[in-house]
């Protein structure tokens, strides 16, 4: 988040009872596997800290940030 959003959420009503957000970091890791002469496999991983920069969870409580997320996925390529 930027520096005037950070001012935004310190001066905001709601300051006393929401956390103030920050940074939002990733890392992703992937691989190309050739499983046959016309399909390819490509297993994908990813894990998010400070999901948009860790904004109040609503859902839950103000007090409480939305937690760090890990995303699987699996993509395919077929040539004919």
């Amino acid at each position: 988040a930027s520096s005037g959003e950070r001012q935004f959420d310190r001066n905001s009503a709601l300051t006393a009872y929401t956390p103030v957000q920050g940074n939002e970091n990733h890392l992703e890791l992937t691989y190309q596997a050739q499983v046959t002469p016309w399909m390819v496999m490509q297993p994908d991983f990813q894990y998010v800290w400070n999901p948009s920069g860790g904004v109040p969870d609503y859902g839950v409580s103000y007090n409480r940030r939305v937690g760090n997320e890990a995303i699987f996925g699996l993509h395919s390529s077929i040539t004919f």
